[in-house]
């Protein structure tokens, strides 16, 4: 299934910067040559090459550090404009958060309609002795359903393969509806659903443009998410809605897929849709 090396940025988005020490300690044991971008999103602390690569990753590396907190969609468009500047236009990118663990970066050989590439995640709640455990050793943990548990299959944009094709012109989209989605979420006393909502908008950018387009599910495990809630650290909100949350979540998703869906149409030449 997989085939040879391709091109490959992995984009990585930090506020809580002393969480590195995961997500980084994980990379440095992935053999696959690829780009490292580190966008800190928090103005308070600068992340240095040299934090990084005490934490064990040594290959390609560029880190921006944000002059205000931005939030993680504009903070991975930034990440997107990086990629557009290599000589060599990447094949692929892929999203981590500061606190996950990526397994492997292999990239599979699959059709050019796959824009996009979904796998299995495994959640560690927080139980100190199983974090430890897959920083030392990422494949070293074991689901029991209850302290470690398996996604299957993992539906969001952190941890996909995304060809960067596909990537770009998510991005064009959303930079034109920053202003509407910060209108949106200006009331919400809870984290807006950002990696579903740039998940979903991929779909429908990429199915929009071409309507062979689809992603492809892979049966394996390549993602380790700490399930650890520090959206009151950094957002000052909640994780979710106290009450109602699925309810409220799918709505706010479907008010995030309209403002994609007429923005697509705003743009389409007269006479389509």
């Amino acid at each position: 299934m997989f085939g040879k090396k391709q091109n490959l940025i992995i984009g990585l988005t930090t506020y809580y910067t002393e969480n590195l020490a995961i997500s980084i300690s994980g990379l440095s044991h992935i053999t696959e040559r690829f780009l490292l971008v580190v966008y800190n999103d928090n103005p308070n602390v600068r992340v240095t090459s040299g934090q990084i690569r005490e934490y064990g990753y040594m290959g390609p590396l560029q880190i921006i550090n944000g002059v205000e907190n931005i939030g993680l969609m504009r903070a991975r468009l930034a990440i997107l404009d990086v990629a557009r500047t290599q000589k060599r236009t990447p094949d692929w990118i892929m999203f981590i958060d500061d606190d996950d663990v990526l397994l492997n970066a292999d990239i599979p050989n699959v059709s050019g309609n796959n824009f996009a590439v979904i796998q299995n995640m495994v959640v560690l709640r927080t139980r100190l002795r199983d974090v430890l455990r897959v920083i030392s050793n990422p494949n070293d943990y074991n689901v029991d359903n209850e302290n470690v548990y398996l996604v299957r299959p993992h539906v969001g944009l952190s941890g996909a393969l995304i060809r960067t094709t596909a990537a770009f012109r998510m991005g064009e989209v959303l930079r034109s509806l920053t202003c509407k989605f910060s209108e949106t979420n200006s009331d919400l006393d809870f984290l807006p659903p950002t990696d579903l909502m740039m998940w979903s908008a991929l779909n429908i950018i990429s199915r929009h443009d071409n309507e062979l387009a689809c992603p492809i599910y892979i049966d394996t495990v390549n993602y380790i998410a700490i399930d650890l809630d520090s959206a009151t650290t950094k957002y000052n909100k909640l994780i979710a809605p106290k009450k109602n949350a699925e309810t409220q979540l799918k709505q706010l998703l479907s008010q995030y897929d309209t403002l994609v869906r007429d923005a697509l149409n705003d743009a389409a030449p007269a006479g389509q849709e």
